[in-house]
């Protein structure tokens, strides 16, 4: 009976020794042993699930909500336990620690633009003021010129060309000898032809040269382009020769402006700037038909005399004052 007791009290502490649970543990040593690591890694997790449980229950789930652009915004404080100092490779962006945000910890919080509200440029167009020696052409966006280049003129050439490319290289220059509007007599060769090659040659050639300007049409049309002759001029014409957007119409006397200012050539510019000395006849009837061909388009003539010809007058109002232009009052350097 004796043995049989003592058995049976062993049995029972041992019972009562594996049923008895065991203190939570948070502190295992490792050493350096494959058990010891992955009794590690289960505590890291085990501290892991305690402080998002912690945030949980410690952080108001408030959302907050600001109507200014500008105001700034302050988020509450979290307990200094549980924040993570992130590692080396949260730093570098692993997943969404960078994301739209800008974030530097792997929650993903950060000072980020995301869909930031602005002012941008798009749609709407916003134009500098286009300005021809220091007047502004008003509600301008494209300019033309029509410019005579006769040979009394052709010495204010260059300082129009330079004004001109200020406001785009590629904006349209016209020439033609003379500045008159009156009807033709007899067959008018009406086309703007590009400065360019040897038609450009045998016009600067002949006419900023000694041609007669009482040539016959027929005498006109057999002019040649001499390259043993020297070219008038050589710098100003070897400037427009490679001018963009440069043209010329063949000489017909000086009565024929409104081929020029009534050309397709200019027919895309809101304002066409005409610069001449004003001193060659202008008819009433043409001046219609130039007046009738610029207001369908919508254009505006600004007229700037080298000095104030004889006709200056009679242009300035009856066209540039109904077409909506002006007089543009400025020295030109010759």
């Amino acid at each position: 009976m004796g043995i049989h007791a003592v058995i049976l009290a062993v049995a029972g502490w041992m019972v009562l020794s594996v049923a008895r649970p065991a203190s939570q543990v948070d502190f295992i040593s490792g050493g350096g042993s494959k058990s010891g690591a992955a009794a590690d890694q289960a505590l890291e997790h085990k501290v892991q699930q305690r402080r998002r449980t912690m945030m949980q229950q410690k952080l108001p789930k408030q959302r907050l909500v600001s109507t200014s652009l500008n105001s700034a915004i302050t988020l509450p404080d979290a307990p200094p336990e549980l924040l993570d100092i992130p590692d080396s490779t949260s730093l570098l962006g692993s997943k969404g620690s960078l994301g739209r945000g800008m974030g530097l910890s792997s929650a993903g919080f950060g000072t980020g633009t995301g869909s930031g509200i602005g002012r941008g440029n798009m749609p709407g167009m916003t134009f500098q003021p286009i300005s021809m020696f220091g007047m502004e052409l008003k509600n301008t966006r494209k300019i033309a010129v029509v410019i005579d280049v006769s040979r009394s003129m052709t010495r204010y050439l260059p300082a129009v060309v330079s004004e001109l490319d200020k406001i785009a290289r590629q904006s349209v220059l016209v020439m033609h000898y003379g500045c008159g509007l009156r009807e033709a007599k007899g067959r008018v060769d009406d086309k703007v032809r590009k400065a360019e090659g040897e038609a450009f040659a045998t016009f600067w050639q002949n006419w900023q040269g000694t041609a007669s300007l009482r040539m016959t049409e027929e005498e006109r049309r057999k002019l040649k382009y001499d390259p043993g002759q020297p070219m008038p001029l050589a710098p100003i014409y070897e400037r427009l020769a490679k001018r963009p957007g440069t043209y010329f119409i063949n000489f017909n006397g000086t009565s024929q402006t409104q081929v020029a200012l009534m050309s397709n050539e200019v027919l895309d510019a809101d304002t066409i700037y005409w610069f001449a000395d004003f001193q060659d006849a202008v008819s009433e009837e043409v001046m219609g038909d130039v007046l009738r061909k610029l207001k369908g388009r919508k254009q505006k003539l600004y007229m700037h005399a080298s000095l104030r010809g004889k006709a200056f007058d009679q242009v300035r109002e009856g066209l540039v004052v109904p077409l909506g232009g002006e007089v543009i009052e400025a020295q030109v350097e010759k």
